[in-house]
């Protein structure tokens, strides 16, 4: 085993003794971002199946119909 130390905000390491495991939860953080592994958690894993289905601009601000909607209209 190797040590290895980093700095973290104040009040953190007495977070991470609360959880009871700190070691363990580092350390398997630290194997799955090594890993290249992330959180099945998170906001793009939740969405993934939605990517890529729905047709139309890329952008909806630039399109012709947007703009009539809602940039002004006459002198500014």
């Amino acid at each position: 085993m190797e040590t290895i130390m980093f700095k973290v905000e104040d009040g953190t390491k007495a977070r991470l003794k609360r959880l009871g495991r700190m070691s363990t939860v580092l350390r398997g953080q630290v194997e799955k971002l090594l890993a290249g592994k992330s959180d099945e958690e998170t906001a793009y894993a939740k969405a993934a199946g939605l990517c890529g289905i729905f047709s139309g601009p890329t952008n909806a601000s630039i399109t012709r119909d947007h703009r009539k909607k809602y940039a002004p209209k006459g002198p500014h």
